[in-house]
């Protein structure tokens, strides 16, 4: 690993003045996906910004109008283990406790979930080519390629992202709230994201200088169900293959509005809007799953290699339907 200078922030601000200050510089909060980066060499940052110390980055609170306000260095393990996420948030709650491992959880945070990089083989290792790392092609895509973890969708990318944590904060209508030097800003969910570009690893919206400081979940006026499920290689340490999050109100035993939120499909956490289009005016029976899930991978056109994760996905959907059909 290339020697760097470790720099405590004490608040979120600092710590988006100081990356403003030091041209290069990366911002470090667990550190489970960053410095396996730097120690491959794709990342060699000269400063790091540690949030470890930043002020008012590890709280969960209820705020006035019923929102929740979830700091970015909350870690997975308080997550999973949060009165108040376990109460109001129980989905999120069960995904975060379900992610990699009880060592990982107790150093991973919510906001590095979130701008994790790629588990793309070729991404990782510095000495393969790789598109989003200023290359000329996606190796995955070509004869021979490693295409085991790669997305469903056709695109220059056929990367995945891997947050477990995405879809359920998709179905929430989350909103990103980002720090630099001169303020904050609030971006929703949808909008935090960005496809693939040569040369760039991050997969958000995030401008250099600009720090995650929190999620928000807005408050509900309705009482929605909400489940989540992933599939996965082994219980133990290990990234979803496929996980699904959904999200439904319903009346009169059918369903008035739906949400469905995809990880590890696509390059950035993928949203089912002919899911939730198929999902509406039905009542949550097996047949409007099945429908449901059809109609989320219709436009599915993966390499060989990924062709299994379609079946995946489909019961995951069903199976994040009836989680949340079952929960009251």
């Amino acid at each position: 690993m290339k020697a760097f200078e470790f720099i405590r922030a004490r608040t979120c601000g600092e710590a988006a003045q100081l990356l403003d200050k030091h041209d290069g510089a990366m911002i470090h909060a667990g550190g489970t996906d960053l410095l396996a980066r730097m120690k491959e060499r794709t990342e060699t940052p000269d400063v790091l910004v540690s949030l470890l110390d930043a002020d008012g980055l590890q709280d969960v609170r209820i705020e006035e109008d019923g929102g929740i306000w979830i700091g970015a260095r909350v870690t997975l393990a308080q997550l999973a283990g949060s009165n108040a996420c376990q109460r109001f948030l129980p989905t999120l709650s069960h995904a975060a406790g379900l992610a990699a491992s009880p060592q990982l959880r107790n150093r991973a945070t919510l906001g590095g979930n979130l701008a994790q990089h790629t588990r793309c083989h070729y991404y990782r290792m510095e000495s393969l080519p790789c598109l989003k790392r200023s290359g000329t092609l996606c190796p995955v895509q070509e004869k021979g390629g490693v295409q085991d973890n790669a997305g469903v969708f056709k695109g220059s990318c056929v990367c995945s992202h891997p947050s477990s944590l995405a879809p359920v904060l998709g179905t929430l209508d989350a909103e990103i709230s980002v720090r630099d030097a001169k303020g904050a800003r609030l971006i929703p969910f949808s909008a935090f994201w960005a496809g693939p570009q040569p040369g760039v690893g991050t997969d958000t919206v995030l401008k250099d200088g600009e720090v995650i400081e929190a999620v928000r979940i807005p408050p509900s006026g309705a009482k929605p169900k909400l489940g989540y499920y992933e599939v996965r290689h082994k219980a133990a340490f290990d990234w979803a293959l496929v996980s699904c999050a959904v999200r439904y109100t319903e009346q009169d035993g059918k369903i008035t509005s739906a949400s469905v939120w995809f990880g590890s499909l696509a390059p950035t956490p993928w949203q089912a809007e002919k899911a939730e289009k198929a999902l509406v005016g039905k009542p949550c029976t097996d047949e409007a799953a099945l429908a449901a899930a059809e109609a989320a991978l219709v436009d599915a056109s993966p390499v060989e290699g990924a062709a299994y994760k379609v079946k995946l996905a489909k019961v995951a959907l069903k199976r994040a339907l009836a989680d949340a059909r079952g929960r009251s």
